[in-house]
């Protein structure tokens, strides 16, 4: 006959299993999702016009959300480290600039240079933007979650020879995570960084 002691424990070893069980099916049921799901249980505008909530994996290799980036002002680019360097290093060096200047009058900016090429690994994305822009954050992304957050960014997801083209605008996200417009990824670092204070004092 068994004890109060290990029925209880019998019990308490079931709830365990239990929970043990639920856990490995949710990280299933999400991973199923994020190989394999709709941009429409990828990604959610939030009411945005342009820009809305992604999933992103830094090159440290943990994710990143829109939510760890309020309070500053969010610039979201997208392109492919095989871009020629004299297309895509002058839009890297200009979101550089902005973050610099701007942090030094009190306005706090994140640049995200998201891959196009989901199978980018992290060495040749570190190559590729550090060097001319230590403080841009390159990021990747699952091959579905790459197509939806380019339709929610309205970026090109098209191949130009041995790369993706470029993201031909830079989508300003506020501080609150909504769309506050967008500005050419011509490398033009004075025109980035006077839209950004104009957009800062409204």
């Amino acid at each position: 006959m068994q004890t109060n002691h290990e029925r209880r424990k019998k019990v308490g070893n079931r709830i365990i299993w239990g929970v043990l069980a639920v856990a490995v099916v949710l990280g299933y049921v999400g991973f199923h999702l994020a190989s394999n799901g709709g941009p429409g249980l990828l990604v959610q505008s939030n009411g945005n016009e342009v820009g809305g909530s992604f999933r992103l994996d830094s090159l440290g290799e943990s994710t990143v959300t829109e939510g760890d980036f309020h309070n500053s002002w969010m610039l979201v680019w997208f392109f492919d480290a095989n871009c020629p360097e004299e297309k895509c290093k002058p839009v890297l060096k200009s979101m550089e600039q902005a973050l610099v200047t701007l942090r030094a009058e009190g306005i706090h900016v994140s640049p995200l240079a998201v891959s196009l090429n989901p199978f980018d690994e992290a060495d040749p994305l570190k190559e590729y933007v550090l060097p001319v822009a230590p403080h841009v954050m390159p990021f990747t992304a699952t091959p579905n979650m790459i197509k939806a957050m380019t339709a929610e960014y309205h970026a090109p997801l098209q191949k130009e020879g041995d790369h993706f083209v470029p993201a031909p605008q830079i989508v300003i996200m506020d501080p609150n995570a909504r769309y506050a417009g967008t500005i050419p990824a011509d490398g033009n670092a004075d025109a980035l960084i006077a839209r950004l204070r104009e957009l800062a004092k409204r």
